[in-house]
């Protein structure tokens, strides 16, 4: 006995008609009939009164009906509420959290069913999530896709941190410098940018929230070494943005495998939004 023959029959018994259902489900009309005279030989027991033109069900088919059209409804329930539910989406956003909840943002709109939990920590970085955007390269055995490969330059309001068109070491060890915590990814971009650049820098500031590093910068507080694609488009003209030397950083999207369909839909939808960044610079 299969679910389509329990289908077909359903079919039939509400239409009383074999030609109906086959036009239902797109298959000649000997597909059906012949469906099911298999699941009266297989039951043992006719469930139709059959007549030129017309087909309607007899006693014992129409007890059956109703068991069989209960337990479908029950099946195509389970199926619906299963498909309904809320799914969380567990993601480590260890760089370019602008770009990952623009993509949070877009998917809620046409999945409004998904939820997210989103972490910003790099400790960790473990099968404990779904998504992981880093610029690290993990020794997990996820799918590792390259999302964009971004400059770092240095942003400093011109105003208040007045610097020449050619800057020397001497010089940058004279200007203070804003960074993120040491825990972070872009702190290690920093130091090593000052070493390869030969000063050590003077920090002024640091911090762990990048609005309030942005703030600093715009406030001219002090220069910083700045992602150029993930901060794109967060400061305002007072602030310089500028290439010191050919220093970039990869951010790579990691997915834990599964084959979950909403996931499988954000995780594409997130490498597009990067590509639209990309485009935009």
């Amino acid at each position: 006995m299969e679910l389509l023959q329990l289908r077909y029959f359903c079919s039939a018994a509400e239409s009383q008609n074999f030609s109906v259902t086959a036009r239902t489900y797109m298959v000649p009309p000997s597909n059906t009939s012949q469906s099911i005279k298999r699941l009266e030989r297989e039951l043992g027991q006719e469930l139709f009164e059959r007549s030129a033109n017309r087909i309607r069900l007899n006693e014992a088919g129409a007890d059956f009906y109703g068991r069989v059209r209960t337990a479908l409804d029950m099946l195509d329930g389970a199926c619906n509420a299963l498909q309904q539910r809320e799914r969380t989406v567990r993601i480590n956003v260890h760089v370019a959290r602008r770009i990952v909840m623009d993509a949070v943002e877009e998917h809620r709109r046409s999945h409004p069913q998904t939820a997210f939990i989103t972490s910003h920590s790099a400790a960790g970085l473990s099968g404990s999530y779904d998504i992981i955007v880093t610029d690290e390269l993990l020794a997990l055995p996820w799918e590792r896709t390259e999302a964009a490969c971004e400059e770092i330059l240095l942003a400093y309001n011109a105003a208040a941190i007045p610097l020449p068109e050619r800057l020397t070491a001497a010089e940058l060890e004279t200007v203070p410098f804003i960074t993120m915590t040491s825990d972070s990814s872009i702190y290690g971009h920093f130091l090593r940018i000052c070493a390869s650049l030969g000063f050590t820098p003077h920090i002024a500031l640091q911090g762990e929230d990048p609005l309030y590093i942005r703030k600093c910068i715009e406030l001219g507080l002090g220069a910083a070494f700045v992602p150029a694609l993930s901060w794109s488009g967060q400061f305002s003209e007072k602030v310089t943005l500028r290439k010191v030397g050919e220093y970039k950083r990869h951010i790579y999207v990691y997915r834990q495998p599964s084959a979950d369909a909403e996931l499988e839909t954000f995780y594409q939808g997130l490498l597009r939004s990067f590509d639209r960044e990309g485009e935009r610079i």
